[in-house]
């Protein structure tokens, strides 16, 4: 039997700004001893952008390395501490910033039987509770490194973003031998770095897509939402 497949990317796609923001309101508020490692993470990643801005860096690797190096702020944290600090960016700040359209359209996929997967570059943890919420079971995020149940800071490669969105849901296909039905199946995502994850699909979707993104889709006839 041959299953279709939904993909559907979190971070501007199924919800509107940014999922790392939800992270910095949370450790703002309640963790106030990691705000100088914030701030550093903050100084050094817009000092990078300026080379992105000179054309001496690539906005692609540019947001890779902020994508990986975010994560060094759960660095020192326990499991139970990052679920439940992913909780409340779920609760206080994610939940309110979802978007309907797209959440409508993905409870359809579920109506007909796809297999609806949720394939994003933010981290499991709270990938798996937003996944709850919206009675998603299957999960692609970025994986934390742990050592002796504590998290490093650092990151699983492949991190889940561009061709390494690809790679970890091809690894999702062989490690449930999944018998995938790509002509026939869906993807939805907003970024132009997720066109390699796009093009797997028969039905590729830009879904608020970001400008490089919208050209690319109408160029290339494909489906553009709204």
């Amino acid at each position: 039997m041959h299953n279709i497949v939904a993909l559907f990317d979190l971070d501007g796609t199924l919800c509107r700004g940014h999922i790392w923001k939800g992270f910095h309101k949370y450790y703002t508020k309640y963790r106030k001893r990691k705000m100088l490692s914030l701030l550093i993470f903050m100084i050094t990643h817009m000092a990078l952008w300026l080379l992105v801005k000179c054309k001496l860096l690539s906005r692609e690797k540019y947001t890779l390395k902020w994508a990986e190096d975010f994560n060094n702020i759960f660095k020192g944290a326990s499991k139970k501490e990052v679920f439940e600090i992913s909780q409340w960016v779920v609760d206080n700040y994610l939940t309110k910033l979802l978007r309907s359209d797209i959440v409508n359209i993905l409870q359809q996929h579920k109506q007909q039987g796809h297999i609806v997967l949720l394939i994003s570059a933010t981290i499991r943890q709270l990938l798996e509770i937003v996944g709850q919420r919206l009675g998603v079971s299957n999960i692609i995020g970025t994986e934390l490194e742990t050592v002796d149940d504590i998290y490093s800071g650092k990151v699983s490669k492949p991190i889940c973003f561009g061709e390494g969105k690809v790679k970890s849901f091809q690894k999702f296909i062989n490690q449930n031998d999944l018998n995938v039905d790509l002509r026939s199946s869906f993807a939805y995502a907003d970024s132009i770095f997720d066109i390699s994850l796009l093009r797997l699909v028969g039905h590729p979707i830009a879904t608020h897509p970001d400008k490089n993104l919208q050209q690319f889709a109408e160029d290339n006839g494909w489906q553009v939402l709204p």
